[in-house]
């Protein structure tokens, strides 16, 4: 007897958790994306069939979401005709939406001082969370590799961070001297003092709660947005802007973009290239200064 389209999927599942190791955020998107597809059929749909939700899709999804859609289905039966379940590739080519290319909302060089300085570290949350604003800022660091770090992920001798990103892919980031005393102090002064709190042993996870429980993501996000508003920023501010803010940073002070690429832990430079847009005003500076006519 074949397999079913769910036995197919939950076979794709595993193959890209376990083999490619993608994040379980993609693994889980993937799911949805391709259970939506096949919950009204019984067997594998053929490539009309595909055109045809993906049409339907764009009727009442956002653009991001149908390419999301598209790129999972291409993954599954690109999937299925290499494990030999079908002759042909049949989603081969067939594209979402082409999404616009958004640039980064960055925070100025001064708003990023005015949030990094909001905080209170006499209090324990405070210094808990005036360092996690440092790790975000001085690496770029995903909020999800922030949740990930470790005990150990400070490499104090050689001011480095280690992260892992999409994949589980390691990747050493170089810190800055603040964030990595506030590390410190954080480690030695509060975790011990959140752990101790805790109804389950969090293990080496870096940073805790108020009630010793590893930090989640969302409650990254809520910090962030708090110590925003304590900041008295206008703009919107989010764990994501920071890492925009680091990249763009970098690349206005003129470092290359290959280096960027590696600190941010993209797979591809075109990815980095969008920070390129923050060297107009540096290059029109220069040109008014140097050229005889600028």
């Amino acid at each position: 007897m074949a397999p079913s389209p769910q036995q197919h999927l939950a076979d794709f599942l595993v193959y890209l958790g376990v083999e490619l190791q993608v994040s379980p955020n993609t693994v889980s998107a993937y799911r949805r994306d391709v259970s939506r597809f096949l919950s009204t059929t019984a067997s594998l749909p053929d490539r009309e069939a595909i055109a045809a939700h993906l049409a339907d899709l764009a009727a009442s999804h956002a653009p991001a979401s149908v390419a999301r859609a598209a790129a999972a289905i291409r993954g599954f039966y690109r999937f299925l005709h290499a494990e030999g379940h079908c002759k042909e590739d049949i989603a081969t080519g067939l594209l979402g939406p082409r999404i616009e290319q958004k640039l980064p909302k960055a925070l100025s060089r001064a708003s990023v001082q005015r949030l990094l300085t909001a905080t209170d570290e006499s209090s324990p949350l405070g210094l808990r969370d005036q360092a996690m604003l440092h790790v975000l800022y001085a690496t770029g660091c995903r909020v999800s590799e922030v949740t990930g770090l470790r005990t150990t992920s400070l490499v104090e001798e050689h001011r480095l961070l280690r992260a892992y990103g999409k994949g589980n892919k390691e990747r050493l980031v170089p810190i800055s001297d603040r964030a990595v005393q506030l590390l410190l102090a954080y480690k030695t002064e509060v975790r011990p003092l959140l752990r101790s709190r805790a109804l389950r042993d969090p293990g080496d996870v870096l940073f805790l709660s108020r009630t010793g429980r590893p930090l989640d993501r969302v409650r990254v996000w809520q910090v962030v947005r708090a110590t925003c508003r304590a900041a008295g920023l206008e703009v919107a501010c989010s764990p994501h802007a920071l890492r925009h803010s680091f990249a763009t940073h970098l690349v206005s002070g003129g470092a290359d973009l290959r280096s960027v690429q590696e600190m941010l832990g993209h797979a591809s430079l075109a990815t980095t290239q969008i920070y390129t847009h923050v060297d107009h005003e540096r290059l029109r500076k220069t040109h008014e200064r140097c050229h005889p006519r600028g």
